[in-house]
């Protein structure tokens, strides 16, 4: 759970674990700040405002969740407005599960884990939607639509943004050229990669090195 900015109020042991801390105390009162990389709170923030302010859940997402020792690992996710007797919104209250552990409902979805061991493999190549479909083991009609109701998007607009993910990690973490990194993640012209980056992470690329530095 979450108050309206984003200090966490309390989490399950599940919950500390994931986070890596080893009670509740060393949680409530501190943020996503405190926890994972830059390039993805954006993207909470974004979404914890949106239930605040609509008063609708968010629900089953799947997105990229740091772990402790910095990798990322795939979850479902679905966030809830809080509300006080008034029905005033006072935060958020969110579910995660890991995507390889999700409930029985969810195996349903395994051949989607080729999927993103595919996309993780080849990112920096180009990859085509017919590539995924055959990753998964369906028809191009079928991966599509299946795809679209379990990411919440279309494979094309994931594989952007998983690339922008990647691209934000060379960002912070290396020194290669703007024009290196766009390359290195997928992005044969440069002007789409600043384009994209943009429009996800609300700064320019060069801009959000330096705003990390």
């Amino acid at each position: 759970m979450k108050d309206k900015e984003g200090r966490f109020m309390g989490g399950n042991p599940a919950q500390l674990a994931k986070l890596g801390v080893a009670s509740e105390t060393e949680l409530v009162g501190k943020s996503d700040t405190d926890f994972f990389p830059t390039n993805l709170i954006l993207q909470y923030r974004k979404d914890d405002i949106q239930v605040m302010k609509t008063g609708k859940a968010v629900l089953n997402q799947v997105e990229p969740v740091s772990n402790p020792d910095g990798s990322i690992s795939w979850h479902i996710t679905s966030k809830y407005p809080l509300r006080n007797a008034k029905g005033e919104s006072i935060g958020i209250m969110g579910i995660m599960k890991d995507f390889d552990r999700a409930a029985l409902s969810w195996n349903l979805q395994r051949p989607f884990l080729k999927v993103m061991d595919y996309i993780d493999t080849h990112y920096s190549e180009e990859i085509l939607v017919k590539d995924l479909a055959v990753a998964a083991g369906l028809s191009m009609s079928q991966f599509e639509r299946r795809f679209t109701s379990i990411f919440g998007q279309t494979p094309s607009r994931f594989l952007v943004r998983y690339r922008l993910t990647k691209a934000s990690h060379l960002l912070a973490n290396s020194d290669m050229t703007l024009g290196s990194v766009a390359l290195e993640c997928g992005f044969c012209d440069h002007s789409h990669f600043s384009r994209s980056f943009t429009a996800m992470f609300g700064v320019a690329p060069g801009e959000y090195r330096r705003n990390l530095r």
